[in-house]
């Protein structure tokens, strides 16, 4: 090697070690324009690190953040990082990954997708309630394939996720098994979607989880169960303007049934599209619903009461009394007439 263009190359590497990114990235770059094969594969790398901390890690620019992390992938190869603690490639491409799934922009993550060995990321993490590099890439995978509508790869990614990930962090493993019910229903296999949302269930209550139950059940015309999921879907905790569709399904179900109350429902549906300016189903147009006379929270009152009816119309009642009380953590004891103990929350 040029004696003068290595001195010049730990000059670089002084000042990345200094955290003088920029200066070290235009000393670099202007070596490597002129001497690209006076390189090894360790200065390669410091060049990419370089790169990275300037045009990558932050980033002004998506055209800047794409250009710059598809150079590194061609200057060096991709390490594996359950042999070595850090690697630019592997760093880059996760930063696109991120970027891409904070931006939903989940038809361009493809390209991306192929340049990665996710066998080469390892499971270190920040803290125990991050997320690792690895658990990180199958779960942006599993988002982009659910929402590019590509069933079978989301299924096997989170299957692949389930067997690979050892550690999760914020119930990622659970999650997983969300999606592959989602991705199960549209492929009609309805039994088996269901065996994951039983395993969701288990650990998480969120109203949305049971609507999907719902929609299962329904198509699989179990009536008693489309039901019983959808009183827990609308009487579980979250924004009723989120669960607008939902209240929609739920009054066609109950059209004929009990056209009194389907009808609050579909007066609830259509004060919460027009108030969010979302487009109102034919179905409610028809309806002639007088928007002015509506009060969507006696609405809600009136829905939510007929559905705690119906998810309490086959249990027997029982009374008893308040044996204890922690108000500020809003629990106690109840003791039935049988001298019973039964644990009472909110």
């Amino acid at each position: 090697m040029n004696s003068d263009i290595n001195v010049q190359l730990k000059e670089a590497k002084k000042l990345y070690s200094s955290k003088k990114y920029e200066e070290s990235l235009n000393l670099y770059e202007k070596l490597y324009a002129e001497n690209p094969d006076e390189f090894n594969s360790y200065q390669l790398i410091s060049y990419c690190w370089a790169i990275y901390q300037v045009h990558v890690k932050n980033f002004k620019s998506e055209d800047e953040l794409y250009d710059n992390a598809d150079l590194i992938t061609e200057l060096i190869p991709q390490a594996d990082m359950n042999s070595v603690n850090t690697c630019p490639y592997s760093f880059s491409i996760m930063e696109v990954l991120k970027h891409l799934d904070n931006e939903k922009q989940y038809y361009e993550i493809d390209y991306w997708f192929d340049k990665i060995n996710p066998k080469y990321l390892n499971e270190s993490k920040r803290s125990p309630n991050s997320r690792s590099r690895k658990e990180r890439f199958h779960e942006i995978s599993s988002k982009a394939y659910l929402a590019c509508a590509e069933w079978d790869l989301c299924i096997e990614i989170s299957q692949e996720a389930l067997k690979e990930v050892k550690n999760f962090a914020n119930y990622g493993d659970i999650w997983h098994k969300w999606r592959i019910a989602k991705a199960l229903r549209e492929l009609e296999r309805y039994e088996e979607a269901l065996e994951y949302l039983d395993d969701v269930a288990k650990v998480k209550d969120d109203w949305f989880i049971f609507r999907e139950f719902a929609e299962n059940y329904h198509i699989l015309d179990d009536n008693e169960n489309t039901l019983k999921y959808i009183s827990k879907a609308i009487l579980a905790k979250g924004s009723p303007t989120m669960k607008v569709n939902l209240y929609c399904f739920a009054y066609k179900l109950l059209e004929d049934s009990n056209p009194e109350i389907a009808y609050r429902h579909a007066e609830l549906c259509y004060l919460l599209k027009s108030e969010s300016n979302a487009q109102i189903p034919d179905e409610l147009e028809d309806l002639m619903i007088e928007e002015d006379s509506l009060d969507k929270n006696d609405l809600i009152r009136q829905i939510n009461s007929y559905w705690r009816e119906f998810k309490f119309q086959n249990q027997e009642l029982q009374y008893g009394t308040v044996t204890k009380f922690v108000e500020e953590r809003n629990f106690g004891l109840i003791e039935n007439d049988a001298n019973e103990y039964i644990f009472l929350h909110g």
